[in-house]
């Protein structure tokens, strides 16, 4: 070997001066990102992005054990720069106006490089357990520049009466969504979800939301729950007087929920029919004489479980004969409740649910579908202002996130200290930040008083 190194077939220098492998590197980080971006993370091969980089598969190995090092090091170096730009942004900008700021870089970098943006804050819902924590990162970092900015501002400089992160998190969830859909989605979004910030404008130096954000509703005994809850099907074996149709209508189900619980343990790649058949303990006749693949068989858990949830949402709202905040507030609960129930079950619906790309579409109609519950607000006496259909569905996107950080956690337990918090957020552009406040503050006072009484 000579100082410059050797030459493999394809003539990269292995083992050779650091400004090649830096350069090499640099290759391999933008083809992970290229071929990512056009085959998706599960499908991504090393042959591929090592060829779109010009070097040899040796030469990756070399550089990276294996993809999922690769992904996290473009992460890493995508985060870095997505946050240099936003906290530039909002160090130069308005104090006031510090989360508009880091929005509007959020915006501009994903108008300009969509790529990327799906890359890091999307894909990485594929890429397993590490690259998720550094998305998360990246969203905690954009906080915490809007929160040190409004802590070294004037204490009468406006500030928003909700979480920065949570506000980020549902906006960029939103964003991915739509880019999927329509390139254009960043410019158009823009000014509905600048003004759905402006909303929770507030000169107080006491934010409600850091109160609500601390307030943990306790939920109902299970006793005391509606009957659409999980409702898991009974043990296999058909029982004496079953009708032949309803038997088949369990068999399914029980399918669907042990395709759901597979899929937690090894993963949806490696899941096989073989996983399915022993965790629902039926045989692999039964099964493919309801399914043709896996691939059926998850969308119908994913199908099944999202209609239970909608229902028991459902119920909830309409059987509750109140205005709509306390529609909303019992709505709220009956969706905590029901992810209590099971958090194997509600970690499928918001983390397992990534796991094929091509279902993404899918999982954003059901996201849709959550928005009619908000959108009522729009016919609330006390609304502030008509609000947009995007900003419903920011809201919930944004509820969606919070929610799903909770169960990737394994934190299911501590989904009743979101109720209050959540729901003034879906509360305020309806009702306005006074209005929003009361109404939740008088539920947790409620609540603790009859703890005390009891």
């Amino acid at each position: 070997m000579t100082p410059q190194g050797s030459r493999n077939a394809l003539g990269n220098v292995q083992g050779g001066p650091p400004a090649v492998q830096a350069d090499q590197r640099a290759r391999l980080l933008g083809a992970i990102v290229e071929i990512v971006a056009r085959d998706g993370y599960a499908e991504a091969k090393i042959g591929d992005i090592a060829a779109r980089a010009g070097v040899s598969r040796a030469t990756f190995y070399e550089l990276f054990e294996t993809k999922e090092r690769c992904v996290l090091a473009a992460q890493r170096e995508l985060a870095d720069k997505i946050h240099d730009e936003a906290e530039l942004a909002v160090v130069q900008g308005e104090a006031a106006r510090a989360a508009h700021s880091g929005l509007l870089a959020l915006v501009a970098f994903a108008d300009r490089e969509p790529r990327e943006f799906d890359f890091l804050l999307h894909e990485s819902m594929l890429a397993g357990r590490e690259a998720t924590k550094e998305r998360d990162r990246l969203m905690t970092r954009l906080a915490q520049t809007v929160e040190r900015t409004w802590a070294n501002a004037p204490p009468d400089t406006p500030r928003l009466g909700m979480s920065p992160k949570i506000l980020l998190e549902g906006s960029v969830r939103l964003l991915g969504l739509r880019m999927r859909r329509d390139g254009d989605a960043p410019r158009t979004l823009l000014p509905d979800l600048l003004g759905w910030f402006d909303c929770y404008a507030d000169r107080r130096e006491a934010l409600s939301w850091r109160e609500f954000a601390s307030s943990e509703v306790p939920l109902r005994k299970r006793s005391e729950r509606a009957a659409t809850s999980l409702g898991r099907p009974s043990p296999p074996g058909r029982r004496r007087g079953m009708a032949a149709d309803v038997a088949k209508r369990a068999q399914r189900e029980r399918i669907a929920y042990a395709t759901a619980e597979a899929i937690l343990k090894s993963g949806y790649d490696r899941l096989t029919v073989a996983d399915i058949v022993k965790a629902a303990g039926l045989s692999r006749d039964v099964f493919y004489a309801h399914f043709h693949d896996k691939h059926e068989a998850f969308e119908q858990a994913v199908q099944l479980l999202f209609e239970r949830l909608l229902a028991t949402m459902a119920g909830a709202f309409f059987g509750s004969s109140g205005s709509w905040p306390e529609q909303i507030w019992e709505t709220g609960l009956a969706f905590v409740e029901f992810l209590e129930e099971d958090p194997s079950l509600a970690n499928f619906l918001f983390v397992g649910t990534y796991a094929p790309p091509a279902y993404i579409p899918r999982v954003h109609e059901f996201v849709l579908a959550f928005t009619v519950f908000v959108e009522y607000g729009n016919r609330h006496e006390g609304r502030a202002r008509e609000v947009p259909r995007i900003v419903s569905e920011a809201i919930v996107c944004s509820v969606l996130e919070a929610v799903t950080s909770q169960v990737r956690r394994r934190r299911a337990a501590d989904l009743p200290g979101l109720v209050g918090l959540l729901t003034y957020m879906v509360f305020v552009p309806f009702m306005g930040l006074e209005a929003a406040s009361e109404f939740v503050r008088s539920r947790i006072g409620e609540v603790a008083d009859t703890r005390a009484a009891g």
